[in-house]
């Protein structure tokens, strides 16, 4: 629809991207800053007032300066009628919150931050429709007070988008030397945009290099461009803690402001905790790629660059390595060869943008952002994403939350059921996996804030003797419609979606479970694990009723052996089997409760061999901890969890001997002759290259004291330039101790890799084999007593 402007009202629709509460002329306003259809828009907001809420009887101080006191049809938790107080500006709004809490005044949400009520209270999670004037300003089209309303989150239409990847070169004293630039488009075909900036004597442009004569010269080129191409995402690897950091640093040596923001507004950096940085800029969502693919449960190796792009792209950095290398050929291309360097720079950004594209991240945290309201680089807060969904809908039923700060903590409440049978070499051992069991378990029982406030009415009461409303809930029903739409996402293969509403669903306990959010109650979080746990122990307890050994269980899932004459068809045995207990459990619930039963236990897995580690010390097997040949769509392949083979910390050595030695012992074949081969190989230096040990740290090396260990030695010799940078460190164990790989260490201490690498690992297999480690490593000691 083209956009009119002048008097004429026009229906648009967009995607927000920054939402910013702030006064102008000692007036508040919400200014919400995004891209539609039309390009970038700009939506003022002029006559919304921030508000907080007090008891109706409070008397106020006589110099308190408020825009206006309002009488609500609200209360708190207790009954109590609650008022509104309302601001002309945000430094009101503070100043007003502070004086009342510092004399121990109660007041309610006023910790609640304006632009997120107004979103959260009308349901606005990111797209949203408005209906008003338009007019052009500097880089776009803005609207004043139009009239507002959300999209649902099935309909189709999704935001157009244009991101840009960033990266930086330096030198070894910070200068800048190249920034490079890669535009592309998600849900829209654009021209691809390449565009590397170095700082150089040469002048003029060749190619996609543009030459500046200057540093600062080369930052207003930086700025002017991101300006012209206008991306909606600005990306990259650390982008924020390196790249923007170091740029901000060198705008303000230079005394240029840094206005990397729609309407020429500045960036803003905040170093949240130790390590993490978030930006904010107007109109532009600051993405730090490698930030985000921690936060939405990516595993690799390690997160540097070139690990993840091998491992997705099959590719990786121009310039391999790291260290000292590294700083001294970035030097020589600067240099030598500047068109070298801006190769190196561009293949970064471009990197970056192939990796988002291979794992549609952005398709991820966009459905995230639906689901939860939070900008894209925080949909990982899972106690304010609690916040965003539940305040509006407890207002709706006439209630106020407190100030986070007013939570009082309680116990803390028991985990997942953990058991473990006797350990050993188990065979056609299925496992039942309760479906979503917390958010099942929450909407079987009504386990609820509102319903624990409103017990009283017609209550239901867990098997662990809470209680809580039978009529007035808000978490179960969005729970079941959550469902609902996470199958529809399923049938239409919208993988991110469907993701994004699991993450969110198993969220919610951990949200409620926390202090630090305002709806918690320890009754809450003990009610679901408590009920969790005796769901978990009733279902043992009638499998094994019905003759059925099951060995392990973990919080949501059995493993279960299947009897003799179930084997030759495991799998519709297995069906079966987990239908009956879906029918007990029905059951059970209904005459423990009186309520329907949401719980459902799938059939998950078939496992045609199943090893129990044993816990070290004890006869039981371990917990957390096993292997077994998953058999699936006649298929086998090995699977660890908890084991030394999917532990980062343990050597490639070590991991690939499990492997290999697991594949043996599943096969039933003979594994004596290949310890004793695999040992001498190592004492031969065949596998020097799989020795390396790699630790994170939890801080700077200097700050062990205490204790020591083996990968905070070797970090110590590194120089001191080099130890702030690291967060982790590889090393090779020598004769003479721990000594980082960046040193080149010789002679690994190969009788250390034997005994602290090989043999745990050997020692609680072997035994089940009939075999002995150290018969094998060094012949049959001789019986002396």
């Amino acid at each position: 629809m083209p956009i009119i402007t002048g008097q004429e009202i026009v229906m648009q629709q967009g995607y927000i991207l920054t939402a910013e509460s702030l006064d102008n002329k000692g007036s508040h306003e919400i200014h919400l800053t995004g891209t539609g259809s039309e390009g970038p828009f700009f939506i003022l907001i002029t006559d919304n007032k921030p508000v907080f809420f007090i008891p109706g009887d409070t008397q106020l101080p006589s110099d308190l300066n408020i825009s206006k006191r309002k009488s609500l049809k609200l209360t708190n938790y207790s009954g109590t009628p609650v008022d509104a107080l309302y601001f002309n500006s945000m430094h009101q709004f503070y100043a007003g919150r502070d004086k009342l809490t510092s004399q121990e005044y109660r007041v309610f949400e006023s910790d609640v931050y304006p632009a997120d009520r107004y979103l959260m209270e009308r349901f606005i999670t990111g797209r949203i429709r408005w209906e008003g004037i338009g007019q052009r300003i500097n880089g776009g089209i803005q609207y004043t007070n139009p009239v507002i309303t959300a999209v649902e989150v099935d309909e189709k239409w999704q935001p157009e988008l244009r991101i840009m990847s960033l990266d930086i070169e330096t030198g070894k004293d910070g200068e800048i030397y190249s920034i490079a630039m890669h535009g592309t488009g998600y849900n829209t075909v654009i021209d691809e945009f390449k565009k590397i900036l170095i700082h150089s004597d040469h002048s003029g442009s060749k190619g996609d290099m543009q030459f500046c004569p200057g540093e600062a010269e080369t930052l207003k080129a930086f700025q002017t461009w991101v300006q012209k191409w206008d991306p909606d995402i600005i990306t990259g690897w650390h982008v924020i803690g390196f790249d923007l950091a170091v740029l901000e640093k060198r705008y303000r040596l230079h005394e240029i402001p840094i206005l990397l923001g729609r309407d020429s507004q500045p960036l803003k950096i905040k170093e949240n905790r130790s390590g993490f940085f978030s930006a904010e800029c107007r109109g532009r969502q600051i993405i730090d790629a490698l930030q985000t693919m921690r936060q939405n449960f990516y595993k690799f190796e390690n997160f540097k660059l070139e690990t993840v792009a091998q491992a997705l792209l099959g590719r990786g950095k121009d310039i391999g390595g790291d260290g000292a290398a590294k700083v001294e050929e970035i030097e020589r291309r600067y240099r030598e060869d500047p068109e070298s360097l801006a190769k190196y720079n561009l293949e970064d950004c471009i990197l970056v943008s192939d990796i988002l594209k291979k794992t549609d991240l952005i398709g991820l945290i966009l459905a995230r952002r639906e689901m939860t309201g939070l900008p894209l680089d925080q949909v990982n807060r899972t106690v304010a994403a609690f916040d965003f969904f539940y305040l509006p809908r407890l207002h709706r039923h006439g209630l106020v939350a407190p100030n986070t700060s007013d939570v009082q903590a309680g116990e803390s409440a028991a985990g997942g059921f953990v058991f473990s049978e006797e350990p050993g070499l188990y065979e056609h051992v299925i496992v039942l996996d309760f479906k979503s069991l917390y958010p099942s378990v929450i909407r079987t029982f009504n386990i609820d804030p509102l319903a624990l406030i409103r017990k009283a009415d017609r209550s239901i009461t867990t098997p662990t003797g809470h209680s809580f409303s039978r009529t007035e809930t808000i978490l179960p029903e969005f729970l079941a419609n959550c469902m609902e739409l996470r199958q529809r996402a399923k049938e239409e293969r919208n993988d991110q979606l469907s993701q994004a509403i699991k993450i969110l669903m198993n969220s919610f306990y951990g949200a409620m479970g926390t202090t630090g959010c305002r709806f918690y109650n320890p009754d809450l979080p003990r009610a679901i694990t408590g009920t969790g746990q005796w769901i978990l122990k009733e279902t043992v307890r009638w499998l094994r009723e019905e003759d059925y050994k099951v060995i392990y269980g973990d919080t949501d899932s059995v493993f279960v052996c299947l009897k003799d004459k179930e084997k030759h068809n495991a799998r519709e045995a297995a069906q079966k089997l987990a239908d009956r207990v879906n029918h007990f459990m029905e059951k059970k619930v209904m005459e423990e409760s009186s309520v329907f039963s949401h719980l459902e236990i799938e059939f998950e897995k078939l496992y045609s061999r199943f090893f129990l580690p044993p816990l070290r010390g004890s006869d039981m097997g371990a917990c957390k901890r096993y292997a077994g040949l998953l058999d699936k769509n006649g298929l086998t392949s090995l699977e660890f969890t908890g084991m030394e083979f999917v532990r980062s910390d343990w050597t490639e050595m070590a991991r690939n001997f499990q492997y290999e030695l697991f594949r043996l012992f599943f096969n039933k074949e003979d594994a004596a002759a290949w310890i004793m081969e695999y040992i001498e190989d190592l004492r031969n230096g065949k596998m020097d290259d799989e020795l390396v040990y790699k630790k994170g740290l939890s801080k700077a090396p200097e700050e062990y004291t205490k204790n020591v260990p083996p990968h905070v030695k070797a970090a110590l010799l590194l120089p001191i330039s080099e130890r702030h940078k690291i967060r982790s460190v590889e090393y090779i164990m020598t004769a003479a101790g721990p000594v980082p790989i960046q040193m080149n260490p010789k002679e690994p201490d190969y009788e250390h890799y034997i005994e602290k690498q090989i043999r745990p690992l050997a020692d609680a297999v072997l035994p089940y084999m009939g075999l002995s480690f150290d018969e094998l490593c060094h012949g049959k000691q001789l019986d002396l007593f």
